[in-house]
């Protein structure tokens, strides 16, 4: 059997992440970072800025790192990364930490004031002349194992008991943007924050709403009067589930059994004959257990606009914001707190919204005539981002050299090479 032996490289070949780096080159020439230079933290800036920390954050949440440790192993080493952003290397850990740590409330609306501004100068949806629909949800998120600070029991799916953290947010489905955040102690109600999500969307789409084109899309838990009312008077489209089921059973009793439409064959809808000015579909289904169960939805959406069963399916789409809490917590792994300051981890939200945004606009712009357009955000930040690749500094440009391991890899340089002058990107088979 052959030896084997172990030595240094003496060649200093510097490996990147063809993701991370074209990414970044994607956010420079949108000049996205400008707008962090107002972010204010009183810290040392000795060989690092606030920007600089900033944007070490946002690259390990691109990266779909799990940890501030995985600064120092992973990105730290990442020296060409690093240069695209105007730094020698990456601040570590340690530093990243106490950062975090010392956020305030100040340094929150800071960065809301960010996201809110990228979002005007950057979102596909405010382009868009088709209907805006905008979902608001709530998750849970978990905070165990020490003491976090203004961590509070309540509702968490399989965790009871335990305390933690409530994240609202709205997004749009269509386009997968993010439109807002907040962050609450464990024991906060999802419709105590209705009134502040419905304040951020209507001033980001006042055109759209001035037009009637804004739909606001709800679960039972937002509905209440005060929250109907709110929506009312904002003037905005909505569906929202109805609250009680007992309710639900008073309004099946009204339907005829002619009137009952059909989804499926273990699901029907009907509308229900109302004195009031918002309309009521009542739905019929088969639960888990397989007995008979109701629901039903309270909408201000004209007949005409949407029958009966196109509101059963057009409220059955609001599960892409399901899906964005589930990318947020498998992804961006925000399950994983950063740190137990409750301003920090708030921060720590913000950039990961702002991040995923960056994200969504580099997909729908520089892949839009790729397939990997429509490709997820956990193939392209884990299995793409992944993927080390050599980098070959020449006088006038970097090239990115990708082994030709696969498709994905195959679609990557194709996407990248007619829009980048700066940064070259081969794979090894075209180079060799």
């Amino acid at each position: 059997m052959k030896s084997i032996s172990f030595k240094l490289d003496e060649n200093k070949v510097v490996n990147t992440s063809a993701w991370l780096v074209s990414l970044i080159q994607f956010a420079n020439n949108l000049n996205f970072f400008d707008v962090f230079k107002s972010f204010n933290l009183k810290m040392k800036s000795v060989n690092y800025t606030n920007l600089n920390r900033l944007q070490t954050l946002v690259t390990s949440i691109a990266m779909g790192y799990s940890y501030t440790n995985d600064i120092n192993e992973k990105l730290v080493p990442d020296t060409t990364a690093s240069k695209l952003l105007g730094m020698g290397k990456f601040p570590d850990q340690s530093q990243i930490n106490r950062f975090l740590n010392r956020f305030d409330e100040t340094n929150i609306d800071q960065l809301e004031f960010i996201h809110h501004t990228l979002f005007m100068e950057n979102s596909l949806a405010l382009s868009s002349k088709d209907p805006i629909i905008v979902d608001f949800d709530m998750s849970g998120l978990v905070a165990g194992g020490r003491t976090y600070e203004l961590a509070e029991k309540g509702y968490f799916p399989g965790k009871r008991g335990e305390k933690g953290y409530q994240l609202s947010a709205a997004f749009i489905g269509s386009t997968a943007e993010t439109v807002s955040m907040f962050f609450d102690p464990g024991n906060t109600s999802c419709t105590s924050r209705f009134e502040d999500l419905l304040k951020a969307t209507t001033f980001k789409f006042k055109e759209h709403l001035d037009k009637d084109n804004l739909i606001i899309r709800a679960d039972s838990g937002y509905r209440s009067f005060d929250n109907i009312q709110l929506l009312k008077a904002a003037g905005a489209k909505f569906v929202v589930k109805g609250f009680s089921t007992q309710q639900s059973r008073n309004f099946a009793k009204s339907v005829q059994k002619h009137q009952w439409q059909k989804i499926n064959i273990q699901v029907h809808v009907a509308e229900v004959p109302t004195s009031t000015d918002l309309r009521i579909i009542v739905c019929e289904f088969i639960g888990k257990d397989g007995q008979i169960k109701y629901s039903h939805l309270l909408t201000n959406i004209k007949a005409e606009e949407m029958n009966g069963v196109e509101l059963f399916h057009f409220y059955n789409k609001r599960q892409t914001i399901e899906a964005f809490f589930k990318t947020c917590k498998e992804v961006y792994d925000i399950k994983n707190l950063r740190t137990s300051k409750f301003y920090g981890i708030y921060g720590f939200l913000w950039l990961v919204f702002i991040t995923h945004n960056l994200i969504i606009l580099m997909k729908s712009t520089t892949f839009s005539s790729s397939k990997l357009q429509d490709m997820d955000i956990q193939t392209l930040v884990k299995k793409l981002g992944s993927i080390t690749v050599r980098v070959i500094e020449l006088k006038d440009h970097i090239e990115i050299v990708l082994p030709s391991l696969s498709e994905l890899v195959k679609l990557f340089v194709e996407a990248l090479q007619p829009k980048y002058t700066q940064l070259g990107f081969h794979d090894l088979l075209n180079t060799a």
